[in-house]
């Protein structure tokens, strides 16, 4: 087992011959990975044991690994810092200002687009030559707008480890991410407006003050309930499915706090519903609220709906 290193400062790297340019849209974890299959390297934690680099403090987010990959590169640090997931411990994680939950991101499942792969990647020999999207770590956003298509998860690994080394995960599937056949997806404005405020930061609506992982579930959970009534369950739903929910309740939450107040409202005028049961009125919207596992982020939005 490769020993794990500290991030010390004061570490210089030198850049190395072959290098990988960074993408504008690519984590600090992927330009690692793809630095190590570029140098010829079986896995990126051989690698990293190689060159005595701190690959834990590099996938916790710490600024001094982040700007000793930069060196090994040769790129921006500030480009790469700003893509790059901080991890706070406890389940919580920072990019830039935005906060985020364990299930704002897949962690142990690398999710792709097959048609983007397909055309930056022309052999198994060169999985250095894609990144990693941002935005593909992200579990609400669940498509591809270049191409219009649903992304989907290589299959799983035994060990995490293995499954956080993005070029060697391509490499190793590259057979099967070839076989996957395009599924359709129409434009999702939610997704677009995820994808637009962890690249370029917040806006200054009311949804924009809600922080990333409630903005985000909020979208989707008030849109099954618009979609499915209050009888259906949080569990048990496609990822087509939750993209029409995310859809239909950012539709409602973009208008800010007034649009959510009249929407809830709406659905305690319907005929034969007892509005004083609002456990039963909402369902699935209000036993999310409801959660022991939300943090004081969801303050501002539960007391809109109190």
């Amino acid at each position: 087992m490769v020993k794990s290193l500290p991030a010390t400062p004061g570490t210089n790297f030198p850049q190395l011959p072959l290098t990988v340019a960074h993408a504008a849209c690519e984590p600090a974890t992927s330009l690692l990975s793809r630095l190590a299959a570029r140098n010829g390297a079986i896995s990126m934690q051989r690698f990293c044991g190689d060159i005595a680099f701190p690959i834990d403090p590099l996938f916790r987010g710490e600024k001094v690994a982040i700007e000793q990959l930069a060196q090994l590169a040769g790129c921006d640090v500030g480009a790469l810092v700003r893509v790059s997931i901080r991890h706070l411990g406890k389940g919580h994680f920072r990019l830039r200002e935005e906060f985020a939950s364990l299930q704002s991101f897949q962690r142990t499942r690398i999710r792709v687009c097959p048609e983007c792969i397909r055309s930056e990647m022309p052999s198994a020999a060169e999985p250095w030559r894609v990144p990693r999207r941002l935005q593909w770590k992200f579990s609400s956003i669940r498509s591809c707008p270049e191409h219009g298509s649903m992304l989907e998860c290589l299959p799983s690994e035994r060990f995490n480890k293995n499954a956080r080394d993005f070029a060697a995960q391509l490499q190793k599937h590259y057979g099967w991410i070839m076989d996957q056949p395009l599924v359709q997806a129409p434009p999702s404005p939610f997704e677009a407006y995820l994808s637009n405020r962890i690249m370029n930061g917040r806006g200054d609506r009311w949804i924009d003050r809600l922080e990333l992982n409630v903005a985000s579930r909020a979208c989707e959970v008030l849109g099954l309930r618009i979609a499915r009534g209050p009888d259906v369950a949080l569990a048990g739903h496609s990822e087509p499915d939750w993209m029409n929910y995310g859809a239909l309740g950012y539709a409602i939450l973009k208008d800010g706090p007034d649009s959510l107040s009249d929407s809830l409202s709406a659905m305690a005028r319907v005929d034969g519903v007892d509005g004083r049961f609002f456990g039963r009125l909402f369902g699935p919207w209000m036993a999310w609220l409801k959660s022991r596992s939300l943090g004081d982020e969801f303050e501002p939005l539960c007391d809109v709906v109190r």
